[in-house]
């Protein structure tokens, strides 16, 4: 892990599918069903959490069409958002905390704004977050920094003083491009090993230790 010093803390950033909620399973049986009878593995599917490709990889495997995505798996998907997703524990005892200490608060997800708000309000977590922030707000996708670059810049905090709390790979990637410190949760279902980058890594939100936001080290 790298050097997990003291700081100051004025923001808390979340990722969201994965982090808040346990989204992927939704979506990749949404895929797997918009495919049929074409394969899709558990393997095949994970190198794209938290980044773009799928629908490359699907048209160039399959030649299926580029826009299957937005034509068959998101309504799937969308329509299984609306029946309720419970918020995974430990998350609203953590955003209470920060809001508790006056510390500001956002989402910053690969998904559409139509897909986190149909998330957020599925588990009771929307009139949390003032701000969502989306890939599609920015050039690049994580595991660029711009998503993170930009929360940071409309919160009015500097990198240096956001807390971010990840899940994949790419996601902590984008957060320590953009020179903020991250937290590691692997509650969810499609979630990789622990990552040595990650300035901490917990098992769950539960397990997050609200001194993190008070400035003490990370570890």
């Amino acid at each position: 892990m790298p050097e997990v010093r003291p700081h100051t803390v004025r923001a808390l950033i979340f990722d969201m599918d994965g982090v808040l909620a346990d989204t992927e399973p939704i979506f990749f049986q949404a895929t797997a069903a918009a495919i049929t009878p074409h394969p899709m593995t558990l393997e095949d599917y994970e190198r794209f959490i938290g980044t773009d490709g799928l629908e490359d990889w699907l048209a160039a495997t399959y030649g299926l069409p580029l826009d299957l995505i937005d034509t068959h798996i998101i309504p799937a998907y969308f329509e299984t958002l609306g029946q309720g997703l419970p918020a995974f524990p430990g998350a609203v005892e953590v955003i209470e905390a920060a809001l508790a200490r006056g510390l500001a608060i956002a989402v910053a997800s690969m998904s559409g704004h139509r897909a986190i708000e149909l998330t957020l309000t599925a588990t009771g977590l929307r009139h949390y977050f003032p701000l969502v922030v989306s890939a599609s707000d920015v050039g690049r996708g994580k595991p660029a920094p711009d998503i993170y670059l930009h929360t940071a810049r409309v919160i009015g905090v500097l990198p240096e003083h956001c807390l971010v709390i990840e899940d994949s790979v790419h996601g902590i990637e984008a957060a320590l491009a953009a020179g903020m410190r991250v937290v590691q949760s692997r509650q969810a279902t499609f979630v990789p090993p622990p990552q040595a980058h990650a300035h901490a890594v917990i098992e769950s939100l539960e397990a997050f230790r609200v001194g993190w936001l008070d400035g003490e080290a990370l570890g």
